[in-house]
């Protein structure tokens, strides 16, 4: 059975970004292959690959850098080429540019195809390769393979890191939305389709203009109330987000993925409009990305929480760096695979008056040059902070804003790894009880740092 992805890569020199991506496919669900042979004795894997394409591979992921044209990779691109028309799949290979290499230096075999572009940010390609592989529909497991999974962090630490025969949990930034409302409901207007579209446009509420029609997960008192009276509303169609997560077609949606990007999209508004009701700030950064941050003032003093663990967290959200206040940002993306859940990441805003923040290209050097010596456990602890303030101490965070049931959980998802690791040295910066950042000699650069081009998507 054809069900594997294999990343074909210069080894060693394109090894980061293989391992990377490797990590969030298999994370995805996806069985993935990918050569680490220089961590395992520098046995020669060319059988294995080769048997592993004939028989095994769904689809080729080829990563294009400026080392494309080694000979082990041009043989893997040269049996991929032959087994996708086999196949007869003209899309057997999936190109990915990691590197700024000029499309026509490609190997003959990737030239006529699309390549989705990884370069300068990684992370750019990633949404329109699953997009890709669902279209394609590569089969999927329910859960990540952990066993790959811990030889892809055995092969990222190796030299840097001692890897311990010792099972470890795993915190992720997956946050599982506990409680869902009871009903999407679609409600039409009597009147002219203008009159409904103006009133949507002044509501605070989150909903969806869909058809003519508009969408809330809230009770239709609350939905109505606010300072613009509202046109008269009579139910079209009520949903079940259960049917729209697993059925394929649920009126008015064509289908079932038109359905649950809306449903994202409401998610993300009843996110938004709970951050600001909690007191952050908007703050978009140069990639698109909207963030939320702290600002001075809003939190009294540190927050401390306890872990299930039985570890305590004691951060502070915002603070002085050099001549500026750095905030911490929470950043939420709704997610309904596998379960309906936030994936929450921090981020940092810097500001000059700790309200206002400084654009994210003019300060992108300086973010980098402050937080390189933040550890994982760092943006752990910053994360769960932020969301224990959110919550108000609660295991709960309400996202509803009517009648509605709307609840994320703040305690991440766990996932229980075969090993753990130590680490052979770590820097530490220096952090005052107020916040204050005092970087360690280690970690001074001079201060042209501050005026390094921004890369694209950053």
């Amino acid at each position: 059975m054809r069900d594997e992805i294999l990343i074909t890569h210069a080894n060693p020199e394109d090894n980061a970004v293989a391992r990377w991506l490797a990590a969030r496919l298999t994370t995805a669900g996806y069985r993935v292959w990918v050569d680490v042979q220089e961590l395992r004795g520098g046995d020669d894997f060319w059988n294995v690959i080769e048997d592993k394409l004939r028989h095994h591979v769904v689809k080729q992921i080829a990563l294009v850098s400026r080392h494309v044209r080694k000979r082990g990779v041009l043989k893997e691109l040269a049996l991929g080429d032959g087994i996708g028309r086999q196949l007869g799949d003209d899309q057997f290979i999936i190109p990915i540019r990691v590197d700024d290499v000029p499309y026509l230096e490609f190997p003959t075999e990737l030239l006529r195809l699309n390549a989705l572009e990884a370069f300068p940010n990684w992370a750019g390609a990633l949404a329109p390769l699953l997009k890709t592989l669902e279209d394609a529909g590569v089969p999927r497991r329910t859960g990540p393979d952990t066993e790959f999974l811990a030889s892809l962090v055995e092969a990222q630490q190796r030299g840097r890191l001692t890897v311990l025969e010792r099972p470890e949990t795993l915190l992720t930034n997956w946050f599982q939305i506990t409680e869902m409302p009871e009903l999407l409901t679609f409600y039409g207007s009597a009147g002219l389709s203008t009159q409904l579209e103006n009133w949507l446009a002044n509501s605070q509420k989150p909903h969806l203009k869909y058809l003519g029609l508009a969408g809330t997960f809230t009770d239709v008192g609350t939905f109505q109330a606010g300072d613009v009276a509202p046109p008269k509303l009579d139910g079209r169609f009520w949903l079940r987000p259960g049917d729209i997560l697993t059925n394929g077609e649920v009126a008015p949606f064509p289908n079932g993925a038109e359905g649950r990007r809306q449903m994202v999209n409401l998610l993300r508004q009843h996110w938004d409009l709970a951050m600001h009701r909690r007191g952050l700030r908007r703050f978009e950064y140069a990639s698109g990305e909207i963030g939320w941050f702290f600002p001075d003032g809003l939190v009294d003093g540190r927050v401390k929480r306890t872990l299930a663990s039985g570890k305590k967290v004691d951060r502070a959200v915002s603070g002085k760096f050099k001549d500026k206040r750095w905030h911490l940002a929470l950043i939420g993306r709704p997610r309904l695979w596998p379960a309906p859940m936030f994936r929450v990441h921090a981020n940092m805003v810097l500001s000059l008056d700790g309200s206002t923040p400084l654009p994210g290209k003019e300060t992108q050097a300086i973010r980098r040059r402050l937080t390189r010596s933040w550890w994982n456990d760092k943006w752990r602890d910053l994360l769960l902070a932020g969301l224990d303030w959110l919550a108000e101490g609660e295991p709960t965070f309400d996202l509803a804003v009517g009648r509605e049931r709307l609840k994320l959980s703040t305690a991440p998802l766990e996932v229980p790894f075969p090993v753990s690791y130590e680490a052979e040295e770590r820097r530490e910066s220096e952090e005052a009880a107020d916040g204050e950042i005092l970087l360690g000699e280690e970690l001074e650069t001079d201060e042209g740092i501050e005026h390094e081009p921004e890369p694209e998507g950053a």
